[in-house]
């Protein structure tokens, strides 16, 4: 790891786990996906449109801050890119209530490109919000742009040198888990139209990676091939997960993230479990049942 130099309605869709079931009891049809809804603690905020969506997050993000601060003194939060990182430009107008000298930053999935890459998700945070707000630039945790001078061959060095810094860091920046797992205070994850969350793809034999933390794609699906993206144990060690999702072109995807709860892997957002929160727009919303 280098180091860079207001809801409409709100639902909540699961928030139990159920008693196991009895020695010799026969497994339903379909229980497999009420456990899986069990295990998530989701709630979703409708709003109206994608700048609602962003002020939703706007507010979600600096609450969870501002709480962090308090506790822990530090806020330690992790992003994806892509639609996501412009969404985060509303934290702009939070400048004055957000202690951003607070702030410890990272990734959930990076291409191993050059930070002024177009497709850099770090490059797109500095320039959707970061460029603009007083976070300490050691405190901004990019992989390393110096392994990826080309995008063949830089997916393993750049995750073992970003899990390796990750490794490092104090208690004081980032607590362990029982597990020992570092649990961040929020992860502000998007996905795509096929259901991948970071660069954890459908189907992918990441998806079953126990180990490591972070993890090297040579074969990404979408251009460029090279990345490295946080496990699903990383992902669900987090304490707060936000999900955002504007559009039309999201609808589909929403209500089967949301409402039929698969588990086989084919869509992996459905995989993220603990505190899950779902902001919203009205768009992309139009093909839940309650719509």
């Amino acid at each position: 790891m280098r180091r860079a130099t207001a809801s409409d309605s709100r639902a909540t869709i699961a928030a139990r786990r159920r008693p196991g079931r009895r020695a010799g009891h026969r497994r339903r049809a379909g229980h497999h996906r009420r456990d899986a809804m069990d295990a998530r603690r989701v709630t979703m905020e409708r709003v109206r449109d994608n700048d609602a969506c962003a002020k939703a997050l706007a507010d979600a993000v600096e609450t969870a801050s501002r709480e962090a601060i308090e506790k822990r003194g530090t806020f330690a939060v992790a992003l994806a890119g892509g639609s996501l990182a412009k969404a985060l430009g509303a934290l702009r107008e939070e400048t004055r209530r957000v202690e951003w000298d607070k702030w410890r930053v990272f990734w959930v999935d990076e291409r191993c490109v050059k930070w002024d890459d177009e497709e850099s998700n770090f490059g797109g945070a500095m320039r959707a919000l970061f460029g603009d707000v007083s976070v300490k630039r050691e405190r901004l945790y990019a992989v390393d742009e110096t392994l990826c001078e080309r995008n063949e061959g830089a997916a393993k060095p750049c995750a073992e040198a970003y899990e390796r810094d990750l490794r490092a860091l104090t208690p004081d920046v980032i607590e362990l888990n029982e597990d020992g797992l570092p649990v961040f205070d929020m992860l502000l994850l998007g996905f795509g139209p096929d259901g991948h969350i970071c660069s954890l793809f459908p189907n992918h034999a990441l998806l079953r990676e126990t180990e490591g933390w972070i993890l090297p794609i040579a074969d990404s699906p979408k251009p460029p091939p090279e990345r490295v993206t946080f496990s699903l144990p990383l992902v669900n060690a987090a304490r707060a997960k936000v999900f955002v999702a504007s559009g039309a072109g999201k609808a589909e995807m929403t209500a089967r993230i949301l409402e039929e709860a698969l588990q086989d892997g084919s869509v992996p957002a459905a995989l993220v479990t603990g505190d899950v929160r779902w902001i919203v727009d009205d768009a992309a919303a139009s093909k839940m049942r309650n719509s």
